[in-house]
């Protein structure tokens, strides 16, 4: 192994260490291999154990280096895995919000399990399957941060999940209303009534 160094140019070691690992290997086997059948035919003398134990230590060296080296390549990709997962691919819209219940306590939300938000006054209610949180944030921005395929604007300050939508259908002063699937009737502006007519 030590000899191996000198096939790597100086500076270069991180670059190299595939090379210093294979150098390494190569020469363990290749000492194996004299120290144990070609001793006596190189060298016409007794097998000396004490060039095995050296060629065992470095070949032990070696083959750690190169399980450290080639497990940290799986970290890694195991890593970059498990963010493309969290990200869906998608870095441009909001995954997650950080929000607060009515006493105050963070939580963090997946936006896929948000039925609908509602603004109250400089703050923007959050309603879930089983609890309402409160952000900070405006409709106005928030709705540029949500992914258009799954939220839309359905009246001034109202966004809906489309995930959640059961019905629609339209009241008695015949205006156009959404239905979730938990039976909360959400009403839809004029402005807003054609994102229905492609449905």
């Amino acid at each position: 192994m030590m000899t191996s160094n000198f096939f790597i140019p100086y500076g270069r070691y991180s670059q190299n260490i595939t090379k210093i690992v294979m150098y390494s290997l190569t020469r363990f086997v290749l000492g194996g291999i004299i120290a144990f059948i070609g001793h006596e035919l190189i060298f016409d003398t007794a097998l000396n154990y004490t060039f095995v134990y050296i060629s065992l230590f470095f070949g032990v060296i070696a083959i750690v280096i190169a399980w450290l080296y080639f497990n940290r390549l799986e970290n890694q990709e195991a890593l970059e895995k498990i963010k493309q997962k969290l990200s869906d691919g998608n870095t441009k819209y909001l995954l997650w919000i950080k929000a607060t219940d009515a006493k105050g306590v963070i939580f963090l939300i997946n936006v896929k399990d948000i039925k609908y938000f509602k603004p109250q006054d400089k703050y923007t209610n959050i309603y879930t399957q089983d609890k309402a949180y409160l952000i900070n944030t405006g409709i106005k921005l928030l709705i540029n941060q949500l992914d258009p395929n799954y939220f839309w604007t359905i009246h001034r300050g109202t966004i809906v999940n489309l995930e959640f939508i059961s019905k629609i259908s339209k009241n008695k002063q015949d205006k156009l209303m959404v239905h979730l699937d938990d039976d909360t009737a959400l009403s839809v502006s004029r402005n807003h009534i054609n994102l229905f007519k492609k449905m």
